[in-house]
């Protein structure tokens, strides 16, 4: 065929295949006619017939037009009703058993693999390759962050045995075939995930929205295919990230000591000790001599006593052995006779406290050499508030400064541990007159 045929073929392909295509032949359907008509050279018997067809093609183009309309406005529902979900999809857990490759992610998955344990057992033994994503059991504050956006925030320790419980179930899957892999993070999930095949054109992926304490199952819940361009890839890359970022489960040597639990230690209290200390209702306060508190805070002792505050000393006592070994312990610059003038010094501040405001102040002498000194705020069950905790600090052995830390009452059962063995410590004291 002559390039001009296929130019002019190529040209009347596209106009019929125009979306406006039948516009255009109205349009030249009336100017013809139009003109045959105004010169003469058609009957009124034509023109009718034309004016007829002419209408009856503009119907067509009207019935076309509307079913195009109504085809959007029905994708736009079902593409709502597809995305935006309250459920998972009821073609999920079929899904999840017939694939090749499953990734899930989640808080702690208790639910899901529970559920599908001897499914996911089957896929493993047919060849899949399954991996899992969960939070770090190990890391206290991750799982209190993902513990703080539940409906249960103030059960961390079930969110735990939730996470070990799914790790337990994982376990027992290894050895089944296929490919199991298990990683936990301690970048807290915002989202729940479910990709399906995502590598092949059947791929899909369910995303759970994670709410912020909900109270019913989070939502909203999207479901992703490759038909979905741009958002499916987009969490799809998304899933694979946390995935390259988390730790592989169980943990190695080397990884358990990286991620072991670690003390925060500091030099100082800062501001803060005083500023709750300030706002108790009670204080015990343990330690050596705790000479220095007492003189450079006499002035805020005398407020806090006078505004209703109930205060406890225990103190070494100065005339026990247990001073000698503290001066050779912990003040390894000073003589036992410099540190016992110091508690004694502390006693006749105590007892001008007393004296002066008729606050409710009480101490009491141990001859137990202290290895710890803290001051324990609202550490009692009828003075328990927001700001309870304990300020301690380790007396090292002969060493320069005492480690500090402070725990508060709701950081786990270390403040309780520390308040309770300052009260075994006070029930075992000797009551000193003031």
């Amino acid at each position: 065929m002559s390039r001009p045929l296929r130019t002019l073929g190529e040209l009347i392909r596209r106009a019929v295949s125009h979306r406006d295509v039948d516009l255009y032949v109205l349009a030249v359907g009336a100017l013809v006619f139009t003109v045959l008509g105004s010169a003469g050279m058609a009957n009124a018997a034509a023109l009718s017939s034309a004016t007829l067809g002419l209408l009856t093609f503009l119907a067509v183009a009207q019935i076309r037009s509307r079913r195009q309309i109504a085809e959007i406005a029905e994708s736009r529902t079902t593409t709502h009703t597809d995305v935006l979900r309250t459920g998972f999809p009821e073609d999920l857990a079929a899904r999840r058993q017939e694939a090749r490759s499953l990734l899930l992610i989640g808080r702690s998955l208790g639910r899901t693999i529970a559920t599908t344990r001897v499914h996911l057992r089957r896929s493993l033994a047919a060849g899949a390759h399954v991996r899992v994503l969960l939070v770090d059991p190990d890391d206290d504050g991750a799982v209190r962050a993902a513990a703080s956006s539940t409906a249960d925030s103030a059960r961390v320790e079930r969110l735990r045995s939730r996470i070990r419980a799914s790790l337990d179930e994982l376990a027992g899957l290894r050895g089944a075939g296929g490919q199991l892999e298990v990683r936990v993070t301690t970048a807290v999930p915002h989202i729940g995930v479910n990709a399906v095949d995502v590598e092949s054109e059947r791929g899909f992926i369910v995303v759970q929205h994670y709410e912020y304490r909900p109270s019913a199952d989070a939502a909203p819940i999207l479901r992703l295919d490759t038909r979905d361009a741009y958002w499916f890839p987009h969490f799809v890359a998304e899933a694979n990230r946390m995935w390259e970022d988390a730790h592989p489960w169980p943990p190695t040597v080397e990884q358990a000591v990286r991620r072991a639990a670690r003390p925060a230690f500091a030099d100082d209290f800062g501001p803060e000790l005083l500023a709750v200390m300030s706002r108790a209702r009670h204080l015990l306060i343990t330690g050596v001599t705790r000479n220095t508190l007492l003189t450079s805070e006499y002035k805020r002792f005398e407020q806090w006593l006078t505004s209703g505050c109930v205060i406890r000393f225990l103190l070494v006592d100065p005339d026990s052995p247990a001073i000698d070994v503290a001066a050779e312990r912990y003040y390894a610059h000073r003589s036992a006779d410099r540190t016992r003038e110091r508690g004694r010094h502390a006693l006749g501040l105590l007892r001008e406290l007393r004296r002066s405001t008729g606050g409710d102040i009480a101490v009491r002498l141990t001859r137990h050499p202290l290895a710890l000194g803290l001051v324990a705020v609202d550490p009692t069950e009828e003075t328990r508030s927001p700001h309870s905790a304990v300020f301690g600090e380790y007396y090292t052995y002969q060493a320069p400064g005492e480690p500090k830390f402070a725990i508060r009452a709701d950081d786990g059962p270390w403040c309780g541990h520390f308040v309770h063995e300052a009260e075994a410590l006070w029930e075992g004291a000797l009551p000193v007159e003031l």
